[in-house]
């Protein structure tokens, strides 16, 4: 009965209604938003209210419909601007960071060579002294020596 109604207010018109399914090229080709036989299906089911396709309300579907194939076009546009900034945003975050870890590994670098120059050096001033040390021991064992000998010579010649 419903569906004779729906006919009746739209000859030729094909609906879908309980499950039944006859054939009706889709008014929308991009398949966002609701066609009007849906529309036109639904307000019939829950209202019980017949409206014929060429009804006044049934402009708010196209343009509802309108504003929805707009909006996925600004979502889009705005996703595709977003993503291109944070891609942007990361390599310019990314080759700062990489430079930043340069710089502290150079710095690092530097100041570990300037400290191990500084170790080194003060290794070798205490070389150095170790070396003079050694070389007045030397001479003081030597001269020891000598007067040993001597003393043990003189001692045996007397």
């Amino acid at each position: 009965m419903l569906k004779t109604a729906l006919q009746q207010a739209t000859p030729g018109a094909a609906l879908q209604i309980g499950g039944s399914k006859e054939s009706a090229p889709p008014l929308l080709p991009d398949g966002i938003g609701l066609d009007l036989e849906t529309v036109r299906t639904m307000l019939a089911l829950k209202h019980g209210t017949v409206v014929a396709i060429d009804d006044p309300v049934m402009m708010l579907v196209t343009l509802n419909n309108s504003f929805l194939n707009e909006y996925e076009k600004l979502l889009v546009r705005h996703n595709d601007a977003l993503t291109a900034y944070l891609e942007s945003a990361a390599g310019k975050h990314l080759e700062a960071t990489r430079q930043a870890s340069e710089a502290i590994a150079q710095g690092l670098s530097a100041t570990s060579v300037e400290a191990i120059q500084d170790i080194l050096q003060k290794h070798k001033e205490v070389l150095v002294a170790f070396q003079n040390n050694m070389c007045w021991l030397a001479a003081i064992v030597a001269t020891s020596a000598a007067i040993n000998v001597a003393v043990f010579v003189y001692r045996r010649l007397m």
